[in-house]
């Protein structure tokens, strides 16, 4: 029955981290102790164990700011400016003879991702 009520209050809790919705700090406890108060094994002479809540609060605060730094670093990533800045990093990193050697790499450069070209960059 222990194993049924936690993968109950995992998959609750799962969905909460995954919530695009923007919670408070009060608003995000309240939900997870809504999401143990519907199982036992969390209760102690009929009362919520706040360590349990407290447990589980900051694992979904933890969770969701990490889901929040990815996103941000995938703006930042997708930017213009930061391409541009790949691609001249990765030129500097070459010797070229001529003027249209270079502007040959940074026109086949262009074409990248900019995942692509941190890992070309990461690898010269």
């Amino acid at each position: 029955m222990t194993t049924d009520e936690l993968d109950i209050i995992d998959k609750e809790i799962e969905k909460l981290i995954k919530d695009k919705t923007d919670y408070n700090f009060s608003t995000l406890k309240q939900k997870v102790e809504v999401i143990l108060k519907d199982v036992n094994i969390f209760k102690i002479e009929n009362e919520l164990d706040t360590k349990a809540v407290d447990l589980y609060f900051k694992n979904v605060i933890i969770q969701r700011n990490e889901i929040q730094k990815q996103k941000e670093k995938t703006k930042i990533d997708n930017t213009q400016q930061t391409k541009y800045t790949l691609i001249e990093n990765i030129c500097k990193k070459y010797d070229f003879e001529t003027k249209e050697e270079l502007i040959k790499k940074v026109e086949e450069l262009e074409k990248m991702t900019n995942n692509e070209l941190y890992i070309i960059n990461n690898s010269i």
